[in-house]
């Protein structure tokens, strides 16, 4: 892979999710409410300060991509780009975009009016997000990081 696409794909495209998440929220602040619902359990929903849930939800996208640039890096200057390999950086910088999407679900379905009493919604559009993010984002990155070498059986 040569140094400019790696640049492109494990650098430029992460940071620019990371960018867009974080404009996503200077724009939706507004409309948002203080406190946001994190979780719903049998005790019913556990709610959290909105900047605190968004700002966890980015750290842990910027640590999933971090473990994917790494692991990219490493696997393919050690020449062991092999479909397990790629299959983990790929997984792993999926996971990055997934929770970003998640972020990103629970901004918006917050921000409708009205949101603050369906608890339930917000945790399924945002699960939703998650799911439809990780899945688009493993079906591009699969195509774009290269072709992993067959590996020799026995």
């Amino acid at each position: 892979m040569s140094a400019a696409r790696k640049y492109s794909i494990l650098l430029i495209g992460p940071g620019a999710a990371l960018l867009l998440y974080a404009g996503s929220y200077l724009l939706l602040r507004a409309g948002l409410p203080a406190q946001l619902v994190r979780h719903l359990g049998p005790e019913g929903a556990g709610y959290g300060s909105t900047p605190l849930v968004l700002g966890v939800v980015a750290a842990i996208a910027a640590a999933a991509f971090g473990i994917g640039v790494w692991t990219c890096n490493d696997l393919t200057s050690l020449g062991h780009w092999y479909a397990g390999p790629k299959a983990i950086v790929v997984c792993f910088l999926a996971a990055g975009y997934a929770v970003l999407a998640l972020g990103l679900g629970m901004m918006l379905a917050a921000s409708i009016p009205g949101a603050e009493d369906q608890g339930a919604n917000v945790i399924g559009f945002s699960l939703l997000a998650l799911l439809a993010g990780f899945s688009a984002a493993a079906a591009v990155l699969s195509g774009i990081l290269p072709a992993a070498r067959p590996e020799a059986l026995g």
